[in-house]
């Protein structure tokens, strides 16, 4: 397999088209048409995930958080040790974060599942994708390659599926004029020719290149499109956290220790102040500042999430709500399993390169 086929695997269980705008999500090293013999999972590029790829025979890290996040002007032998020498090493670098913690079988959807939560809903839905329907009539002949050159341009994508399309057949009607070449009868002369009509989808990113692809594929000089905006509702199953039900209800005392053990954290932080009995929580792996607005709306009495800003947390305990902290890294730690997990379901039948979970990882917080 190549890193192209891997990126359209993880495209498929975490559409990159979920990141938030600040995101570097995507290739971040690499290219495209790179073999791959091995991928690791991680957490974090670092000096040791990269000297753990090279041990295990791995040439593509698959990491949640971006190698390289912000824009840089220069690589700096310090702070980009590890991406140099995943450069050195010839690896390429890809990246999972917040289009993998939004989607619906991402970070968050596996941590409410091993928490065994039940009523479960996505705590900050997104707003669906601007979509745009294509149509467009094609001879017969061409209705595949017209659809096979928009699906490889971005075409055809909803949801968990691709290559989503409709085709009927007809007749089609034109009068070529002077000095026109039509692939089809001749100039003067009125033409009815059997033709399909074609139909897909496109995000509003991707029409640009579908559309000139379609007439890059098409016959016609002068092919027919039509390109209607689609009116959709939000999606509910793609977005920031999530709210659930406990497995059964908890005193405050019972809900900390099931938090520990669970992240495996020796203490919790709290802000605010929690509730006798716990019946409902949201969870929001990573920094959870975004979501506080969408806590209480969701039932939920407690938010468990990794940071989030001193002044929202201000704004938590002056409000009379509740946040449990355990640790950015700790709610993060599970990309590993969660993506493998993720990638196995959607291919079941594909033959993948081995996946090795990082055993290098660390945490950079210490307690005391």
């Amino acid at each position: 397999m190549t890193v192209h086929d891997i990126y359209e695997l993880v495209d498929r269980v975490a559409p990159f088209r979920l990141q938030e705008e600040y995101d570097n999500a995507g290739l971040i090293v690499g290219a495209m048409d790179d073999p791959v013999h091995g991928i690791l999972l991680c957490l974090d590029v670092t000096r040791e995930t990269v000297s753990e790829a090279d041990d295990r025979g791995a040439d593509l890290i698959l990491s949640h958080h971006p190698a390289i996040f912000k824009p840089i002007r220069r690589l700096d032998t310090v702070l980009q040790a590890s991406v140099l020498a995943a450069i050195r090493h010839g690896f390429a670098l890809l990246a999972a974060h917040t289009n993998f913690d939004a989607s619906p079988g991402g970070l968050n959807a596996f941590l409410v599942e091993k928490m065994g939560l039940t009523d479960v809903h996505v705590l900050q839905p997104r707003p669906a994708a601007c979509l745009y329907k294509v149509v467009t009539f094609a001879p017969p002949e061409f209705r595949d390659v017209v659809l096979d050159a928009m699906f490889a341009a971005g075409a055809g994508r909803a949801g968990s599926y691709s290559h989503a399309s409709f085709h009927t057949s007809g007749m089609g009607g034109f009068l070529p004029e002077r000095g026109a070449h039509p692939f089809a009868g001749e100039p003067g002369r009125l033409a009815s020719v059997h033709e399909d009509r074609i139909e897909t989808i496109a995000a509003e990113a991707d029409l640009p290149a579908v559309l000139d692809a379609l007439r890059h594929a098409h016959p016609y000089e002068e092919p027919a499109i039509d390109v209607f905006h689609e009116h959709l509702s939000t999606c509910g199953t793609a977005g920031m956290g999530h709210a659930g039900n406990l497995p059964a209800p908890m005193s405050s005392a019972e809900l900390t220790a099931y938090v520990k053990a669970f992240f495996g954290v020796p203490v919790v932080g709290v802000i605010g102040r929690l509730p006798e009995t716990v019946r409902r929580i949201a969870l929001c792996s990573g920094a959870g500042s975004s979501v506080i607005p969408a806590v209480r709306p969701s039932g939920a009495e407690v938010l468990i999430s990794g940071d989030i800003t001193y002044h929202t947390a201000l704004e938590v305990s002056q409000s009379g709500g509740c946040v449990m902290l355990v640790d950015h890294y700790s709610t993060e730690r599970f990309f590993a399993p969660a993506m493998e997990d993720a990638l196995r379901r959607s291919s079941p039948d594909a033959e993948l390169p081995p996946l090795y979970q990082s055993a290098k990882e660390y945490q950079p917080l210490t307690y005391f």
